[in-house]
Formats: structure tokens, C-alpha cells, sequence
């Protein structure tokens, strides 16, 4: 199977003849991490009959009572390219998905230009993302927390943040590069929450969730946005998507930890 197929089997392949709706809150944090807002919204993926046209819409319900609707046809022959699938709403973001990871990112970091990812946790009927948005290519602006379900609303709270990491942690590390190849998996041991040493903020978010994203990215400087959350209580998802110096996409990588007993 060619990359590019892979990697359209990874991301749309699962989707039920009657479509995919999840079902979640959607809160947006500014660097402080104030609340800035937070509001309802349903996402909606159904295909045609052979998966080669995933209908988008995403229906929101504010607080102030407002509701909007916003739709978009994913079709195979025209979005899904070799360094990964577009979607209508932004030309110059890429989707990509292999195993546990999937993500919506910026291709490249573009002074004076919106650049922001999104990155996914899935885990049984719930699935959790979070996005890192830089106004003109530079500054963070925010970070948005999605919390979904598979076909209704959450119906228990989000768990509160975790800080906690004690424990022997062993898991698993696969990448995947801009010509969507994927590495072979390895072993990994012990679990640190910032991988960058420093150079990144780390933001603690309710429902388990970690972040690590520069305040500020440059043209000339190598930089990485990392997000992990902790599904279960002994089980953590990370995923990093790194930067080359002249603002380029470079690597996807996906870890999966878990603590021993």
C-alpha cells in the first residue's frame, strides 16, 4: 500500500457507513491559561459508499444561545496528497494518521500567517484533542481543549490535572515523516512530562491532559509542539510534531506509555 493510501486507510478507514459524530465541549485557554471561552459543538465524518468521500460538518451551540454550522467535502482525489490529506478548509494544513496518532498541522510556519495543529487522543468511546494557534506566525495565542464522545455529550465531568508521573513507565515510539513513510516501532523506558529541556512551557489542563508548546517560533530555530494525556490512570499518550529550521515539517512521533504495577 502507498504511503499516501496508508494514510488515508489510517484516518477515514474506520468510519461507519452512517457516519462518525462525536460529541464534545470545546474550551479555549489563553497563554495564562484563562478561560477564554468555552461552547458546544458536534463533528460529524460520514462517508459515501466506498470511503472516498468523507462529509464534514461541525454544528456549534454557544452560550449566548447562537448556533452555527460549518461544512466541507473531503474527496480522496483531490485532498489526499503524498505528504498527507488536505482539508477544505485550510490548503495549507495537512492531516496525518498511523496507529494510535492522528493530527491536523501546519505544513510550514509562514511569518505573518495563522500557523496552528491540532492533536488527538483516542481512547475507547471518548477521544480528546488539543490545538496550538500562533497569530502571525509567531506569538501563542491560545490553546483549545476538545473533550468529545462518540454519539452523546460527556456525562461525567473532566478529570482534574495531572502532575503525578511516579512510577516505572515503559512503553512504545513509532514517527512518521513528511513523505508519510512511518518508522519501525522501539521500545522506550521512564517518562519525562518535558521532553525539551526547558525550551517549551508546560501547561497542566484538566482531564489529564499535558502541553508543551513554545510561547514564540521563529524562522531559523528548530522547535516542537508536544501534547500528552493520560487516558487511563496507568496509561499515557504523547504526541510531538517537530519543526526544521527554515519552519518546515519534519516528524510525527507517537509514544504510548504504560506504568507498571
Amino acid at each position: 500500500m502507498h504511503n499516501k493510501e496508508q494514510n488515508w486507510t489510517s484516518l477515514f478507514g474506520d468510519i461507519p457507513a452512517e457516519g462518525t459524530f462525536w460529541h464534545g465541549t470545546w474550551t479555549r485557554y489563553a497563554p495564562d491559561q484563562e478561560v477564554l471561552t468555552s461552547f458546544q459543538a458536534v463533528r460529524s465524518f460520514v462517508p459515501n459508499q466506498d470511503s472516498t468521500v468523507i462529509n464534514h460538518t461541525n454544528n456549534y451551540r454557544y452560550d449566548d444561545g447562537k448556533t452555527e454550522q460549518k461544512q466541507w467535502q473531503i474527496d480522496k482525489k483531490y485532498c489526499n496528497k503524498s505528504d498527507g490529506i488536505i482539508h477544505p478548509a485550510s490548503a495549507s494544513g495537512r492531516a496525518l494518521s498511523f496507529g494510535d496518532a492522528k493530527v491536523w498541522i501546519s505544513q510550514n510556519l509562514e511569518p505573518g500567517k495563522l500557523f496552528a495543529s491540532e492533536l488527538f487522543f483516542q481512547h475507547q468511546e471518548w477521544r480528546t484533542s488539543v490545538a496550538m494557534m500562533y497569530s502571525g506566525g509567531r506569538d501563542l495565542t491560545g490553546i483549545t481543549h476538545i473533550r468529545e464522545h462518540l454519539g452523546s455529550f460527556p456525562d461525567r465531568p473532566p478529570a482534574a490535572k495531572i502532575e503525578n508521573i511516579s512510577g516505572k513507565w515503559t512503553g512504545t515510539k513509532q514517527s512518521m515523516h513528511p513523505d508519510l513513510s512511518i518508522s519501525a516501532a522501539e521500545e522506550i523506558e521512564g517518562l519525562e512530562i518535558d521532553t525539551t529541556e526547558g525550551k517549551n512551557e508546560t501547561f497542566f489542563l484538566p482531564d489529564g491532559i499535558v502541553v508543551n508548546c513554545p510561547k514564540q517560533i521563529y524562522i531559523g530555530v528548530e522547535f516542537e509542539l508536544v501534547s500528552g494525556k493520560f487516558v487511563a490512570e496507568n496509561k499515557y499518550k504523547r504526541l510531538t510534531v517537530k519543526y526544521d529550521r527554515t519552519g518546515a515539517f519534519s516528524q510525527l512521533i507517537s509514544e504510548v506509555f504504560n506504568r507498571q504495577s
